[in-house]
């Protein structure tokens, strides 16, 4: 089996450093009426940047600042990452019991959420789907060279759904006990609120945090312009920002993106996503390339960019549009190579080009 290295969902191009900003803005003969600061590092198996606007901050005060984002940041990683064999959602995995287990209020609300998107979506999102995601290769196990049979399927269908769990007020109790859960659909978009706040509550109101590929705002850019993201075109294998969809701007938003040719692997000579669909318990079979979510928090980004990345395109797209307070856009990758895309109708106002 071929796999292509690269952390999940990363569909959405960070541009807003350097070279996207610069075009924007500087071909206007604009000037930058505010300092900006850069911090950036590695968390949840995958990086982070964040960018403060305002006044001046000196260098001790950088280093503490960067010393608070990492430690947080760390602390977050113990409590959801299945990648860190000693984090809290991995010793709920491992912990073989039908008994209520006790979990951090933390955990409590990102599993709540996540069981609320699979009754949402009619379980095209489960974050009981972490035997699927492994076999296939896409979680912390190599996964298998061979394509599940039937037997396999049936076995991990019976260990996903959101049934499956049952919430108290600090626990959370299996219907048997080998159920593992997997958030790595809404962790990232979780700790990209969690850090805006975080920087919020030390007096920062102009910031931009991203993480693994999902992003929050508040304020305003160095320019006292909304924040400008680009949004890559889904070309397999195509490098991030090589080849632009579209430009947003936005601000005291979040946006999220979900697709088919970053993070994917060949099995038998065929190509398959990372998007799992829970209820068939196979990858995703449809034409539907890439998701963006634009909403009011991050956590509800990526969540939405994830089920409807499942859901496909007519499904997901008329879904996207019920929901309050999102908007979207979806590209398909048709038969002769080319896209196509489809907006809800609240989409274009955040075009920037």
């Amino acid at each position: 089996m071929k796999q292509y290295s690269g952390p999940s969902k990363r569909t959405i191009s960070i541009f807003w450093l350097g070279i996207l900003i610069l075009v924007l803005v500087n071909c206007g003969n604009n000037k930058p009426i505010y300092d900006e600061f850069s911090f950036n590092g590695a968390t949840m198996g995958t990086t982070y940047h964040i960018s403060i606007v305002g006044d001046p901050i000196d260098v001790q005060e950088r280093s503490q600042i960067s010393s608070r984002i990492d430690s947080f940041l760390i602390n977050f990683n113990h409590t959801l990452s299945t990648y860190e064999d000693q984090s809290e959602i991995s010793y709920f995995n491992r912990n073989l019991t039908t008994e209520p287990i006790n979990v951090s209020a933390e955990l409590l609300h990102v599993v709540k959420t996540g069981i609320e998107f699979c009754e949402k979506s009619g379980g095209a999102f489960d974050i009981t789907v972490m035997p699927i995601v492994n076999f296939f290769g896409f979680g912390f196990e190599p996964g298998e060279d061979r394509f599940p049979n039937v037997e396999e399927i049936d076995a991990w269908l019976q260990l996903t759904g959101c049934d499956k769990l049952e919430l108290g007020d600090t626990t959370i109790t299996k219907s048997d006990p080998r159920i593992s859960i997997d958030l790595s659909a809404i962790a990232k978009g979780d700790a990209c609120d969690h850090v805006t706040e975080f920087l919020r509550e030390m007096g920062f109101q102009n910031v931009f945090v991203e993480v693994g590929g999902e992003i929050m705002t508040h304020g305003v850019n160095q320019y006292g312009k909304h924040w400008k993201v680009g949004i890559d075109r889904p070309t397999i294998g195509g490098a991030p920002g090589a080849d632009l969809q579209h430009i947003i701007q936005l601000t005291n938003m979040a946006v999220a993106s979900s697709g088919d040719y970053r993070n994917y692997r060949e099995v038998e000579g065929q190509r398959i996503s990372h998007a799992m669909d829970p209820r068939t318990g196979s990858p995703i079979d449809h034409n539907l390339a890439a998701v963006t979510v634009i909403t009011n928090t991050c956590l509800m980004a990526d969540g939405l960019s994830t089920s409807v990345m499942v859901l496909g395109l007519e499904e997901g797209l008329s879904w996207l549009e019920d929901f309050p307070d999102a908007e979207g856009l979806l590209i398909t990758r048709e038969n002769d190579g080319s896209f196509k895309e489809f907006m809800t109708t609240g989409f274009n106002q955040y075009l920037a080009d």
